[in-house]
């Protein structure tokens, strides 16, 4: 697995979910939580970059396997 590639989908999809976290605590007009909306957006946005390139160097990882077999 590329360790690089995981990290930075991870960090990008932080920041976006660091965006909706901002707009969802913006829309909900509750400044005390504001912070834990946030990094909760942040953490999950990175959570979920980084298992979904996981799952795709995975799948060609599979995907070049089969090829192999077949040859």
């Amino acid at each position: 697995m590329n360790i690089k590639a995981i990290i930075f989908s991870g960090i990008i999809t932080a920041l976006v979910g660091t965006m909706l976290g901002l707009a969802v605590s913006v829309i909900a007009q509750r400044p005390e939580r504001k912070p834990v909306i946030i990094a909760t957006g942040a953490t999950l946005g990175f959570v979920i970059g980084s298992l979904q390139t996981i799952v795709r160097t995975q799948q060609e990882q599979r995907e070049d396997d089969y090829q192999e077999i077949k040859r």
